[in-house]
């Protein structure tokens, strides 16, 4: 380590413009190359492409085409009733638009069965088929209630799940109803979006009587409306790059002497405070719209913003050229950001060349780029800084800065990104991708934080240096603010209380393991990326809340020979035992589903508007007996049925010589909450299935999410134990060979620990589920918490080897490198805390447990760290060993005290 970072601390101090030159060059290459890294069409595939459930989703995509579509439009009555008059006029209003629009030759009609059904189909097909057509509201509820009662006790069970839950059909009374349409799908994300827009717009397009509203819902539509989403993110991160910038400039500020200068400071940061209000509020307001005002969610701040970062130039510009106190705190801002996006830049760059698209998970690597990065650069400059203010010179100072916090830095990037290395042996591609990704980009900002950062500070310092108009006295504020000297004050924490604070973070540690494995549930839904503002949204809670619309579960049976008696017969003996099980649809007894047997079943019943004679004659050669069950091959059955019905037999049966693939389609009501019932029950009705030798795979949305939620969550486990103990064994073998002291290793690993057990305690505890965007805490956690602890360890080794007593030397760490690394995580916190306003639940939740991650790292560092190496060092003195004095740790030389500003 020791020799890297001389090296680069000699490249710095001869090449300064070389290492300038050479980053820029490199930065603007892989910037290039980073504008193409952008997100997989599919990232559920991403996360578990090897599961069963995803494979067999595919395969029903290439086997039968795309799937069918349903598009649900709720309508509602501001008369609290929509089985009226004016509700069937909206229903009709509403066929029309539709089967006049351009989705009309996409529409899935078939005999017996239309494309579009409503709540009110019993009294439209008695219309339909002669009867005279109602013209008030008692006539409406009338004719709808003598239409349903003469349904068939299937088409009542259908009609039954198109109104609320709780409506009284016997009155003919329901404040809500669905028009279910349903359409052609594609395997096109962006084609199955635009016809979910076309269906949408001919719906809105319909004149509806007053009172009437027609609300169109499906999930494809609400990617179809991104704008908003797209839009409110954009602001959040905006204003997050605002709050980082402001903090950090407060961070580096350097107090200018003269009372203009310091007005003009003032003048800065309150018009970039303005900026941030102004960009966060639209979010706030469409929150809170009866605080705020609607009027504040419509404004457009992009050309505000824009507006805003002209004239944050132009005062930053004039605040540089007016002092050389506020010019260094602009300087070392913006060198900072820019370090950083040089990284997030080389980490994009590398991406696109290795993967070419970006996984789900990779995109919230730049906010750990971020606050590793304004760790680096803050530390740096804090403690090289410190070293001017002592008066020594610029390349004296460059170099110790370096040298000093350069291989606390080294030990951090080393042990943090072989932590994330692990993942390359994970499972889940998208786990692989982070971890490799993370490492990469921690390894960027270790890089240029060491040598990009330094120079520019070297060729700007060295010049004014010369010209003898370097201030030292001013490099004092730095380490005489309130920030160190508050962090400093904790330190009598570990002086006197540091087998309590030992005590209590243990016992934190082990109530944050308890609710992370009892109390923290796993969950995904995609409803919480649709902003809670948006209308869409309450369509689908409504739908959600008081219906039991059904959803599509899929059954593929895979096996050699389906037209085998034997294969046949186990179908048939699941399709009676699907009518047993819970959450699957059912008409006296028999499941509500599309499959071989069901089409066959239909063709071959006399009673039924499909009758064929061929496949009941075919059927009746095959032995097919009331049970369903056949005594001889079914291929003759098969034939007729698709000679009867091709179009019907091609959704459920592939026909490519033989017949080895088939497909069940279930209506189920499982919803996301019970999707492992349903699923466990899916495999225990196609038992017979597999015991002859087939195979059957249940598939769906709901079934896809469980999965990706519980490998994550499974993978994630195993990553972070990887991740720790990769951690913690090169801590051990580093203080073994630096201090022969390997137990300071896990003392400084031990607090990781606990924040990463805490933070997800805290999440069971608010009741913010384990999902795709919060299962990247742990690793934010590790990540950051990781180079927290190492810093506070080295810097703490490096002061007790210069300093006579330990309690002197914690207070000396706490100030100077516990100071910085407040200012780092208040930095992070501040600028990623700003999406817990955001009106997406997962970016609120990603928000806060970020911020409240990152300062339990910060108080991990700051308060329980200091206690562990106190209670180390003491046990160590008393056995007449001093725990840090060691030939291998290079004391810097004795120095004063640091000038305090005036």
């Amino acid at each position: 380590m020791k020799t890297l970072v001389n090296t680069l601390s000699w490249a710095v101090r001869k090449a300064p413009w070389v290492v300038i030159i050479a980053t820029v060059v490199a930065s603007m290459a892989l910037g290039a190359a980073s504008g193409n890294f952008q997100p997989a069409e599919d990232q559920n595939e991403s996360f578990a492409p090897d599961a069963p459930e995803l494979l067999a989703a595919t395969r029903i995509g290439d086997v039968f085409g795309s799937s069918q579509r349903v598009m649900q439009v709720l309508i509602r009555s501001d008369g609290g009733d929509v089985i009226t008059a004016d509700g069937l006029a909206a229903v009709t209003a509403i066929e029309t638009a539709i089967r006049e629009s351009e989705l009309a030759e996409l529409l899935a009609d078939r005999p017996n069965n239309p494309a579009i059904v409503s709540y009110l189909a019993p009294l439209q097909f008695a219309v339909a088929e002669g009867a005279p057509a109602p013209s008030s509201d008692e006539d409406v509820k009338a004719a709808f209630t003598d239409a349903y009662d003469q349904s068939p006790r299937q088409q009542q069970d259908f009609v039954n799940l198109l109104l609320p839950a709780d409506a009284d059909v016997g009155s003919a009374t329901a404040d809500l109803g669905i028009i279910a349409v349903s359409y052609q799908g594609s395997d096109d994300f962006d084609v199955s979006a635009d016809r979910a827009s076309i269906a949408a717009e001919a719906v809105e397009s319909a004149e509806l009587p007053g009172g009437i509203v027609a609300e169109p819902f499906n999930s494809d539509l609400i990617f179809a409306n991104q704008d908003d989403f797209t839009g409110e993110i954009s602001r959040m991160f905006l204003a997050a790059g605002f709050i980082i910038i402001s903090v950090l400039a407060a961070v580096y500020l350097i107090r200018p002497v003269r009372r203009s200068m310091k007005t003009l400071a003032n003048v800065g940061f309150v018009l970039l405070f303005a900026a941030i209000a102004y960009v966060t509020l639209p979010s706030l307001a469409a929150i809170f719209p009866d605080v705020l005002g609607e009027s504040i969610a419509d404004w457009e701040t992009g050309p505000v913003a824009m507006t805003a970062a002209g004239v944050l130039l132009l005062v930053f510009a004039m605040w540089s050229i007016a002092s050389g106190r506020l010019r260094r705190t602009v300087a070392d801002t913006m060198l900072t950001m820019a370090t950083i996006f040089f990284a997030i830049s080389w980490m994009n760059g590398f991406g696109y060349f290795i993967y070419g698209a970006s996984g789900p998970m990779t995109q919230i690597l730049p906010i750990l780029l971020i606050g590793l990065g304004v760790d680096y650069a803050i530390h740096l400059t804090s403690r090289y800084r410190e070293d001017v203010s002592r008066g020594a010179s610029v390349d004296d100072s460059i170099s110790r800065a370096i040298k000093t916090v350069g291989v606390a830095l080294v030990l951090a990037t080393v042990t943090t990104a072989v932590g994330f290395l692990t993942n390359v042996f994970n499972e889940i591609p998208a786990l692989r991708e982070f971890g490799l990704l993370a490492a990469i980009g921690i390894g960027a900002s270790f890089l240029l934080t060491l040598t990009f950062v330094p120079a520019v500070r070297e060729v700007l310092d060295r010049r004014a240096e010369r010209k003898d108009g370097l201030d030292h006295e001013a490099m004092a504020g730095s380490a005489s603010r309130v920030l160190p000297r508050l962090i400093g004050s904790t330190s009598v924490l570990a002086r006197r209380f540091a087998v309590q604070v030992t005590m209590i973070s243990l016992v934190l540690g082990l109530v944050g393991g308890w609710a992370t494995f009892t109390q923290l549930e796993a969950s995904f839904n995609f409803l919480d990326f649709v902003p809670t503002t948006s209308p869409i949204r309450g369509t689908a809670v409504t739908l959600t809340d008081r219906f039991e619309f059904p959803e599509t579960t899929s059954v593929l049976v895979e096996g050699d020979d389906l037209a085998s008696a034997d294969s046949w017969n186990s179908m048939a003996a699941a399709t009676f035992r699907l009518g047993e099980t819970e959450d699957v649809i059912t008409t006296d007894g028999f499941p509500l589903a599309e499959s071989p047997v069901s089409v066959v079943s239909q063709l071959t019943n006399p009673e039924s508007p499909g009758f064929s004679q061929p496949v009941a004659d075919a059927a009746s050669a095959a032995g097919l007996g009331a049970d369903l069950s056949v005594t001889g091959d079914v291929t003759g059955v098969y034939e007729a049925a698709f000679a009867a019905a091709p179009e019907q037999m091609g959704q459920v049966l592939n026909r490519s010589g033989s017949y080895q693939t088939a497909l069940f389609s279930i209506q189920t009501q499982a919803g996301q909450d019970d999707v492992t019932q349903l699923r466990d029950g899916l495999d225990a009705a196609f038992a017979p299935v597999g015991a002859n030798g087939d195979a059957a795979t249940p598939t769906s949305e709901a079934i896809i999410g469980d999965v990706v939620v519980t490998t994550l969550r499974n993978s994630q486990v195993s990553s972070l134990l990887l991740t720790l103990g990769a951690a913690l064994l090169l801590l051990i073998v580093n203080f073994w060979f630096e201090v022969r002291r390997p137990f300071l290793g896990l003392i400084t690993t031990i607090p990781v620990g606990l924040v990463v057990l805490l933070a997800f305690g805290i999440m069971a505890a608010f009741g913010i589920p384990f999902g795709p965007v919060t299962a990247t805490i742990a690793a934010m956690a590790i990540g950051i918490g990781i180079p927290y602890m190492i810093h506070i360890t080295h810097r703490y080794e490096e002061d007790r080897a210069r300093l006579e007593g330990a309690d002197e030397a914690i207070h000396s760490t706490l100030t100077f490198t516990g100071g910085a690394l407040a200012g780092s995580a208040i930095t992070t916190i501040a600028g990623f805390g700003i999406l817990v306003v955001s009106s997406t639940i997962p970016f609120r939740q990603f928000g806060f447990v970020t911020a409240y991650t990152i300062l339990l790292a910060l108080l991990a560092a700051v308060l329980i760290l200091p206690s562990y190496l106190l209670l180390w060092d003491r046990w160590h003195r008393r056995r007449g060993s001093d725990a840090m004095r060691h030939a291998s740790v290079e004391a810097p030389p004795p120095v004063d005290e640091p000038i305090t500003q005036t």
